[in-house]
């Protein structure tokens, strides 16, 4: 008997769950269909091919079919660029996510361990405390009143 809720079968070996979010990786095999040819590889590698096309085609004489290469040599680009900035941004995020995790494990390092009781205390840091605030007199020749100055940095 089947159970209810299972009716999204996995269909053949290595099939991929679609988690990506669109998401492509630069090493992705792309099949492009072109005007009259039919090209595989990845971004990089189809904006290569169109531009050696479209330059074999101008140098042919053929105008309008260079064109067409150049506007899918275009397309490849920008779908490269794209790929290259995603991955960019995702390599970004990972770093701050690193940085913001090694600067939570920080504070950790302040504790001691009380050996009477096994409790962490706090010990507090340097740069914490607080120190007294100095505050000068500031005499101006124009008046006669004193005013405050704050030498705290």
């Amino acid at each position: 008997m089947r159970q209810p809720g299972k009716n999204n079968r996995q269909r053949g070996r290595g099939r991929r769950n679609g988690h990506n979010n669109g998401q492509i990786n630069r090493n992705t095999t792309i099949d492009s269909n072109g005007p009259d040819v039919r090209l595989r590889g990845n971004a990089q590698q189809l904006h290569e091919k169109y531009i050696a096309l479209a330059n074999d085609a101008s140098a042919a004489g053929e105008r309008i079919q260079a064109e067409a290469y150049f506007q899918f040599a275009d397309h490849y680009f920008r779908v490269n660029a794209a790929i290259m900035a995603a991955a960019e941004e995702r390599q970004n995020r990972h770093q701050d996510q690193n940085s913001k995790s090694q600067q939570e494990d920080k504070p950790a390092e302040d504790k001691t361990v009380d050996a009477s009781d096994g409790k962490a205390e706090e010990q507090p840091a340097a740069a914490e405390e607080k120190e007294d605030v100095k505050v000068a007199v500031k005499e101006d020749e124009d008046s006669a009143d004193d005013q405050p100055v704050d030498l705290a940095v």
